[in-house]
């Protein structure tokens, strides 16, 4: 006797599916479970089978024999719980068309079924492969029913998933509730920045395009405060990227009842203690990093200076390319990793190097050390570096006044207007912001007139600019164009990018 049941696996992030065959044959009683399966699965033979006798069922008295399908590729997880038992379960009885119709889900003791990690993705795989119909945990209904062409169908017991299977029982399609997304109404409003209009330009042009930033300044200038109050600006969420994020968040395990679907860009803010598999991701079951994490939208680091100088050297690649490459049992796994890098940084480690009212107390060797992480070939990466300056007298006495200041509002309808260009601009191209472009994509859409030539060829060897950093102030030119709403790129828009690329090491207050 032979039963077949469709589920799927994770690698990384995605998805593939897998199919469960269970053989009953004579012979000592035993349950063996081959295909490369873990020890998750391996161990399902101890919560199935008391599992199957609480809900009434008989637990065969001969050889079970359970195959996943394709053998050669590991597997992972205890959604496989739900597939098993009900193979076992359906063994010599008369079972429903199951083609179209797959089960994930994590069995109790009792028969509960449990919520499970990667809900999302495994759906994602399992509809690509054709499966219409998906029997999964009540807890995770909320998550999947973001699909919008498969039929959720949510069981609580496992008694409820077996009747499913044998016609006794209809199971019914849950629906989310559809609400319009808006950008969240937050407190931190760049309104209530005092001075910084300069900051905040660059901040603005960063968001439009998506570049880097790097601001560095004393303590207590404002860096912290103002890349709080970045993702305040950014466009809102398309449903591809609510979907593409919140996969990620189901594989890490930070989905809730009160959060199941991510409505607003990332966030992630990680200590300078993280270790280089926290931030980049992997560990023996490989996981998503705070990169990952961050993926479509802001990953802050704090104070880059404290962070190890391996942690930095990691991020190099993942940055440029936009994804990360993990190989684990001859499989290479893919995490996403394009995020809009922001990373304030004092300027040395007692952040007195540039305030004439103190004194610095580092010593030469520190200095070096410590800058050492700043001016790097990881620095050189990020698009913008800009010199964040105390608040001025002026300014600060007119805190507390109801001036008219740039605010988040205003902001973010310009980014937006800025990425609505940039989207009908790469409509047949693969690019999402300008802050994406590659050399390709450069030398067609950042075409500079004479005088923009002129100027950058004095620039380059006058600031001793490396190609990378050429072609960065070359895009960052084209989102100024864009939020001035420019087709061609003028002459003061690279004026304005060649201010966001000078070299902090040799400014001095």
């Amino acid at each position: 006797m032979l039963t077949k049941v469709r589920t799927a696996t994770l690698s990384g992030i995605r998805g593939y599916p897998v199919t469960v065959e269970t053989d009953l044959h004579r012979g000592l009683p035993g349950f063996h479970i081959v295909g490369l399966a873990d020890t998750t699965i391996k161990e399902a033979s101890m919560r199935i089978k008391p599992a199957i006798q609480n809900c009434g069922g008989v637990f065969p008295g001969e050889r079970v024999t359970v195959n996943l399908v394709p053998a050669g590729r590991p597997k992972e997880g205890s959604h496989f719980d739900l597939p098993i038992a009900l193979g076992i379960m359906m063994l010599g009885t008369e079972m429903i068309e199951l083609e179209d119709t797959a089960f994930i889900g994590e069995v109790s003791l009792d028969g509960k079924i449990n919520g499970v990690r990667g809900a999302l993705p495994l759906a994602i795989c399992l509809r690509e492969a054709g499966v219409r119909n998906l029997v999964l945990p009540q807890e995770n209904a909320e998550e999947a029913s973001i699909l919008e062409d498969i039929n959720i169908l949510p069981v609580t017991h496992l008694r409820e998933a077996a009747e499913y299977v044998t016609g006794m029982r209809s199971l019914p399609v849950y629906k989310r509730k559809e609400t319009e997304t808006k950008p969240a109404a937050s407190v931190l409003d760049f309104a209530q920045v005092v001075g910084q209009e300069s900051v905040k330009r660059a901040i603005l042009v960063g968001a439009a395009g998506s570049h880097g930033i790097l601001m560095m300044g004393s303590p207590g200038c404002g860096k912290t405060m103002m890349a709080r109050r970045i993702p305040g600006i950014l466009p809102a969420l398309t449903y591809e990227e609510k979907v593409e994020i919140t996969g990620i968040y189901s594989v890490a395990g930070l989905l809730s009842a009160d959060r199941p679907v991510i409505e607003q860009r990332p966030f992630r803010s990680p200590h300078h203690n993280i270790t280089q598999t926290g931030l980049i991701g992997g560990g023996a079951r490989p996981r998503p990093g705070e990169l990952s994490l961050a993926h479509r939208g802001v990953l802050f680091l704090d104070e880059l200076g404290e962070f190890e100088g391996k942690v930095i050297d990691a991020m190099r690649q993942p940055i440029e390319e936009g994804v990360i490459r993990i190989n684990r049992h001859l499989e290479e796994m893919i995490f996403p990793s394009e995020v809009m890098m922001v990373i304030a940084s004092n300027p040395c480690r007692c952040g007195n190097l540039w305030d004439s009212r103190k004194l610095c107390t580092c010593s030469p060797r520190q200095l070096e050390s410590y800058r050492r992480k700043l001016m790097g070939p990881f620095a050189d990466r990020i698009d913008i570096h800009i010199k964040v300056n105390p608040v001025d007298t002026d300014s600060l006495g007119k805190f507390g006044e109801n001036l008219p200041r740039m605010s988040t509002a205003e902001m973010r309808r310009r980014v937006s207007d800025a990425r609505e260009i940039q989207i009908e601009r790469y409509k047949d191209e693969p690019y999402r912001c300008n802050g994406h472009l590659d050399e390709k994509g450069i030398v067609r859409h950042c075409v500079l007139g004479r005088e923009g030539r002129e100027l950058m060829m004095a620039s380059y060897d006058r600031l001793g600019l490396s190609m990378r950093a050429y072609s960065k102030i070359l895009r960052m030119a084209r989102t100024i164009a864009d939020l001035e709403g420019n087709e061609r790129i003028e002459t003061e828009h690279v004026a304005e990018a060649l201010l966001y690329r000078v070299d902090l090491d040799s400014i001095r207050k």
